[in-house]
């Protein structure tokens, strides 16, 4: 069986082009900041713009466990739907990958060794600073059914409040617990684990293994299944949430500012992977998700054009570094050597307007949809 059809939820769309715009951000602001010549104010206001852009990611995971609980609760055909993530997701990034081998290595000799190097950096997401994004939430796709059999069993503990609370509450106490083991036990214990594939898997690659994702998606998962309840939440959670958030976004930069030494701040201090920064992400999801909700009833200019980037994001995130490189050397010869922050946000303007610019000439051509990923209306 097929799953079935449902409109689009527009707030998702609008959320995912808020998301792909604030990783253009952090890109464009983490090469000025890691400069030996910023000022330290320039580097702090990168630091706490760097902490408000920290969402996209989880939110990512988050849109993507909405988007799969939502389609394919009630039926999944599991090979059609995992072959159509494999042309519309793992094809588009091959492609890509092979291209940033080329930029980064030059043209490679067709020998045993670089089909290997290039095997290796496929499937740990190393042929460019952001393809390891794609094999992290691939694996979501792969595992989606173990979720959906957990979410059909969900009606049950949804109908009770204090069951429903409790259960969300443990999914949160696990969690905080895989942050507090990824961001200060295995970082204090120098852990190694007695295989090479734990090591790899779990320790060396944890940002990108699935499981120290899994909260997001499962949240996500959550907001699909009870839609119309999940945006009544969102809606009576504006004020609250709005304080939580503030609270949140302090105690996340006072960590930041813990981490400054020399005069530099290391953004390190600012990975998602740990307690501090899940519980302010999950604050800041739900917050935007509501911004999100209002612009989406709006039919705004604002609207269709965080809906464009959107659609359009899987694309726009696999070329957009290309396009970082050539707005960064723009804006190096406007020689704003002392202005580090408006050299960031000059070229995050460039590097999103080009990007959007290329991906939608991409959609238009024959096959266009094998670059960037699916195309809307196609």
């Amino acid at each position: 069986m097929t799953a079935r059809r449902k409109e689009r939820i527009d707030e998702l769309d609008v959320l995912r082009g808020m998301a792909i715009l604030s990783v253009i951000l952090q890109h464009a602001l983490g090469v000025f900041i890691r400069r030996p010549e910023i000022q330290f104010a320039d580097a702090a206001m990168i630091g706490m713009l760097f902490n408000i852009t920290k969402f996209a990611v989880p939110a990512f995971v988050f849109v993507t466990g909405a988007a799969l609980v939502y389609n394919y609760y009630d039926n999944l055909d599991y090979p059609k739907f995992l072959w159509k993530r494999v042309k519309d997701i793992l094809l588009p990034y091959l492609i890509w990958s092979i291209a940033y081998e080329i930029y980064s290595n030059g043209l490679p000799a067709t020998n045993y060794l670089w089909l290997r190097g290039l095997a290796k950096d496929l499937l740990y997401g190393n042929a460019f600073y952001h393809l390891w994004f794609v094999v992290m939430i691939f694996q979501f796709y792969l595992v989606y059914p173990v979720f959906r059999s957990l979410f059909r069993k969900a009606p049950a503990i949804l109908d009770s409040k204090l069951r429903f609370a409790a259960a969300v509450g443990l999914l949160a106490a696990i969690y905080t617990f895989i942050m507090w083991f990824s961001s200060s036990y295995i970082p204090s214990a120098d852990l190694h684990a007695g295989s090479k594939a734990v090591q790899v898997i779990f320790i060396e690659l944890r940002d990108r293994n699935f499981i120290y994702f899994f909260f997001y998606f499962m949240l996500g998962g959550i907001a699909g299944l009870i839609l119309p309840r999940w945006r009544e939440f969102v809606a009576r959670s504006c004020i609250w949430n709005t304080y939580v958030l503030a609270a949140l976004f302090i105690w996340i930069g006072f960590e930041l500012m813990q981490g400054v030494s020399g005069g530099l701040v290391n953004l390190n201090y600012s990975t998602s992977l740990k307690p501090s920064m899940f519980f302010y992400t999950v604050s800041e999801i739900i917050f935007l998700y509501g911004v999100s909700m209002v612009i989406a009833n709006s039919g705004s200019v604002i609207f269709k054009f965080f809906n464009l980037a959107g659609k359009y994001s899987y694309g726009i995130y696999l070329v957009h570094a290309f396009l970082l490189i050539y707005a960064v050397g723009m804006v190096d010869r406007f020689s704003l050597t002392s202005h580090h922050l408006l050299a960031g946000v000059y070229s995050f303007i460039l590097c999103a307007l080009g990007t959007i610019a290329v991906v939608m000439l991409i959609s238009k051509i024959p096959g266009g949809k094998f670059l960037i990923g699916p195309i809307p209306g196609k």
